[in-house]
């Protein structure tokens, strides 16, 4: 299937995880109320958490090692079949950790109906899979299942949900998305790989697998962790103010992610060509489309963050309005990050690089906690999370440098900006 095909496929699934969400958002807030958001966001990212330490670096390490070994199906069912069992395992023993944990931490216990459903959440992102199905590049069937599954979610959503009890049986519904499409998605595998114990070589992708992972977590710091954080130190109701904050951004850069997730199996064989002409003209087109839709939404949330918090939110998450203006610079500076590391450096196979870097910014990322969320709370979350994503960004754009002799491309950059005058111009001429 052609890359633009791929693209788009990749794009309505992307759009459609963090769409379905601001779908039912506006409904859910209003009946949960800030403090069950806080409750439900708090529990999800202590999950998320634990799903990345269980996945460690299987979503990018099994997009590119499928996508090298495609073409054989032999060694793509070893390849497979190896990831899947250390994944297993290394699941096994972060679900027993988690368990330990909800039994042993009063704050885990008295959430430990939460915690359960999550636990679903943990085992049967084992089997979803995705990053098989991305490695073989068949997202047209990826994206219509999800589709299918989400759409189900949202009239579940507004048919079983209405009142603030219910914040329990809201969080089943979102697991729910999870085991439905590890389900479709393990009995859909034998259309391309046959699983098999006797395949399994745990040697050859152990260290990758945990480069990455470590990458991965670390990156986590600045996201999942951070709600955490925020939420143990606070309280549930700025963790609500919070999410709620980067729920626009979170859209947006869905959809550069989609483009590094289609970008990465053919990184993957362009850089194992050496054909670096190739690679510096899709990285350009990548960073065009960047600029393109970047810019005028940074542009637009800046200037009508009130309005939009309102909208999704209500008047009650009026104090989420500064961490949303905050947060919005993410576009720019993730956006340019995940086309270095994503799309160049991982492709190359520089992992232990990759993960050094994200260690930078997780060191950073904890510093300003530490010394910010106590005092400034969303907004010293926010604060920190820029700022250790700026020190990766700094980071990655050396080593790409010195490896694929690329920089930011600032010409073309200030050449968008000045296209986005107008925007600017509009934004001061209503808002005042």
């Amino acid at each position: 299937m052609g890359l633009k095909k791929n693209l788009t496929y990749s794009a309505i699934l992307t759009f459609s995880t963090y769409l379905v969400p601001l779908i039912v958002f506006p409904y859910i807030s209003r009946i949960l109320g800030p403090a069950g958001i806080g409750t439900v966001d708090t529990i999800e990212y202590i999950i998320n958490y634990c799903v990345l330490c269980s996945m460690m670096g299987l979503p990018i390490l099994g997009i590119r090692e499928i996508a090298r070994s495609r073409d054989n199906h032999i060694i793509l069912s070893n390849v497979f079949s190896s990831l899947f069992v250390l994944n297993l395992i290394v699941t096994f023993f972060i679900v027993s950790f988690l368990v330990l944990l909800v039994f042993i931490v009063p704050d885990f216990y008295a959430r430990r109906e939460f915690f359960y459903i999550g636990i679903l959440k943990i085992f049967a992102n084992v089997f979803w899979i995705e990053w098989f199905y991305k490695g073989v590049e068949d997202f047209k069937y990826i994206t219509i299942r999800s589709l299918i599954v989400r759409v189900a979610f949202v009239v579940s959503v507004f048919v079983f949900i209405n009142t603030t009890s219910d914040n329990i049986l809201y969080y089943l519904l979102f697991v729910f998305i999870t085991i439905v499409n590890a389900i479709c998605n393990w009995c859909h595998k034998g259309k391309y790989v046959k699983f098999s114990f006797k395949a399994i070589n745990l040697k050859s992708v152990f260290r990758p697998y945990f480069m990455l992972g470590l990458f991965a977590l670390l990156s986590a710091v600045y996201t999942n962790l951070n709600i955490s954080f925020l939420g143990f130190i606070c309280n549930e109701e700025e963790v609500g103010y919070y999410t709620t904050a980067t729920r626009i951004y979170t859209v947006v850069i869905a959809l550069m992610s989609t483009l590094t997730g289609v970008m990465i199996p053919r990184m993957s064989v362009l850089v194992a060509e050496r054909k670096f002409d190739d690679i510096k003209t899709l990285v350009n087109k990548v960073f065009n489309l960047l600029f393109l839709f970047g810019l005028p939404v940074i542009i637009y949330v800046l200037f009508y963050a009130s309005d939009l918090i309102t909208l999704f939110a209500g008047d009650a998450f009026q104090s989420a309005v500064l961490p949303m203006r905050i947060v919005i610079f993410l576009v720019l500076i993730i956006g340019t990050e995940q086309i270095f590391m994503m799309q160049l450096l991982i492709p190359m196979r520089k992992d232990c690089l990759v993960a050094l870097c994200a260690m930078c910014g997780a060191i950073v990322c904890l510093v300003f906690n530490i010394v910010f969320v106590a005092d400034l709370k969303s907004v010293g979350s926010a604060l920190a999370w820029v700022v250790s994503e700026s020190v990766v960004l700094l980071l990655s754009s050396i080593a790409v440098k010195k490896y694929f002799r690329l920089s930011f491309p600032f010409r073309m950059f200030f050449s968008h900006l000045f296209i986005s005058i107008p925007y600017i111009g509009l934004g001061f001429l209503f808002l005042f």
